[in-house]
């Protein structure tokens, strides 16, 4: 649990073992550069190898993480993270009790998957594939998701087994966990392992999709219970946007707009998730308070609707562009 709650640890401890994932490198998965910073003066321990990614190394929710481009980029965006997200208090819930130390590490291209594992006395049980949309560079705060994955079934098998062995090697052999990966032209990169089940609305689309439920499966886990895992055939593809509210918040505040999505959830058009309760003042990072999110039997019917749901709750802005967001799905 302490190794995965570290980014830098998960990262160390797995260049160091390895992992044996059958057809892929197994040397070639994981940042053999994480570099973890406490001070401004660390920023001089990482290799002159740019663009990197910083961000927390306790944090959830990709809250403060961002691309660098330069040594003097990294110093500078270390200090203004460290000096605004300093504990707990002033963003709760993203792991700010366990200090604001940052890692860095290299910068991957290529699509983003979160496979959500079940393991219960080391034996995977299940597992579930989530795709996620392009970031707003240069921050990589959540935009979009999709499940099932678009990924081919081959390429699926491989990512799921890739997770399950990366949990192993650290020693989580009991849980619901989440990892997330980039899927490039040479394999699969690991991001972080998250030591716990998938957040924002996965567990909701799994309900909705596969009627299970990660909570259920999580208690059983940790009462001993070794869960039996039935899923019924899919025959929908899920996708939908992130909302944030620097530029949403008004689909909750401002009435007609609010009659709407309102209107829209009770006919079963959307489904909507609400994170936290808005407040007046701006979060910092504009972290997203909702998901607003459309089926379709094919991609293309899911991203059309879902188009012109953004368009019509103005969630769809020119800072804001839902199509390129979900471009990949």
């Amino acid at each position: 649990m302490m190794t995965a709650n570290s980014k830098t640890r998960t990262q160390n401890v797995l260049s160091m073992r390895g992992a044996d994932i059958s057809q892929w490198p197994r040397t070639d998965m994981y940042s053999t550069k994480a570099v973890h910073l406490t001070t401004e003066m660390d920023c001089d321990k990482l290799p002159d190898r740019f663009p990197a990614i910083l961000k927390l190394d306790n944090g959830s929710g990709a809250t403060g993480a961002c691309v660098v481009e330069s040594r003097v980029e990294l110093k500078r965006e270390f200090c203004q993270i460290t000096s605004s997200l300093r504990n707990d208090s002033d963003f709760p819930g993203i792991g700010l009790s366990h200090g604001n130390s940052m890692m860095t590490m290299e910068f991957y291209g290529g699509t983003e998957h979160n496979v959500d594992v079940i393991i219960y006395d080391n034996k995977l049980i299940a597992a579930f594939i989530t795709d996620s949309g392009i970031t707003r560079r240069p921050y990589f705060i959540a935009t979009a998701r999709r499940m099932p994955s678009f990924l081919s079934e081959d390429k699926q098998a491989r990512l799921i087994e890739a997770a399950y062995r990366c949990c192993l090697q650290i020693g989580l052999s009991d849980g619901t966990f989440n990892v997330e990966f980039k899927l490039t032209e040479n394999g699969p990169k690991l991001l972080e392992i998250n030591s716990r089940m998938g957040g924002y609305c996965l567990r909701a689309w799994l309900r909705k999709l596969y009627g299970i439920d990660m909570m259920l499966y999580s208690m059983m886990i940790a009462s001993g219970i070794s869960p039996y895992v039935r899923t019924h055939p899919v025959d929908k593809i899920l996708i939908g946007v992130m909302v944030i509210p620097a530029l949403h918040a008004k689909i909750l505040k401002e009435e007609p707009l609010r009659t709407l999505l309102y209107s829209m959830i009770e006919k079963e058009e959307i489904v909507f998730l609400q994170f936290y309760k808005l407040s007046e003042n701006l979060p910092p990072y504009d972290d997203p308070f909702g998901n607003i999110a459309v089926s379709g039997s094919t991609s293309q019917e899911a991203k059309l609707k879902l188009m012109e749901v953004c368009k019509v709750l103005d969630i769809d802005q020119p800072n804001y562009q839902v199509e390129q967001f979900i471009q990949n799905f």
